[in-house]
């Protein structure tokens, strides 16, 4: 019996031990993302205004480090939904999911962008304030997904919602 207590005291205090981690992981992650020091790929972004000129602008994406062939990838996945978990604010919940959407955009990985667009669709409900920067997503997320095949779902997805929220995404 004593062997029980004792094993599970040790699961208990290395659960413990891991959500914390993650936690303090989760607030560095947030605060290098306040910072722009993780978005460090450019994608050029051409769209039209309402007069039919053409607007350049550049969106950064964030460095990838582990990419869907990693054999360390499900726990990257896990990782993301435990931080997902664990933020209560709307407007925090909404960043980070735009934050895992632009990592999951630029794996280059079929699966990976039908859920960055699904996550971005999600991040624009959480939180109004966050908008504009995610339109600005949304019209990189159709730049990059409209030029691969493999990525046809996933362009379909964002072109209805920009069509959807034309009023808003200009």
């Amino acid at each position: 019996m004593k062997k029980i207590i004792i094993g599970l005291a040790i699961i208990l205090a290395g659960g413990i031990l891991f959500v914390s981690i993650i936690r303090a992981n989760l607030e560095t992650v947030m605060l290098e993302e306040k910072e722009d020091r993780i978005r460090v790929m450019p994608v050029d972004i051409t769209t039209k205004n309402d007069n039919g000129e053409m607007i350049k602008a550049v969106y950064y994406l964030p460095k990838i480090k582990i990419y869907p062939s990693n054999i360390l990838y499900p726990i990257k996945i896990w990782r993301d939904n435990l931080w997902l978990a664990l933020v209560r604010d709307p407007c925090e919940k909404s960043k980070l999911l735009m934050l895992i959407a632009d990592k999951q955009i630029a794996e280059e990985d079929q699966i990976s962008a039908d859920e960055a667009v699904d996550k971005l669709i999600e991040a624009w409900d959480l939180c109004p304030n966050n908008r504009t920067q995610i339109s600005s997503a949304a019209k990189a997320y159709r730049q990059i997904t409209g030029k691969v095949r493999k990525y046809f779902s996933a362009n379909e997805k964002i072109e209805k919602f920009i069509e959807e929220k034309k009023e808003i995404i200009n």
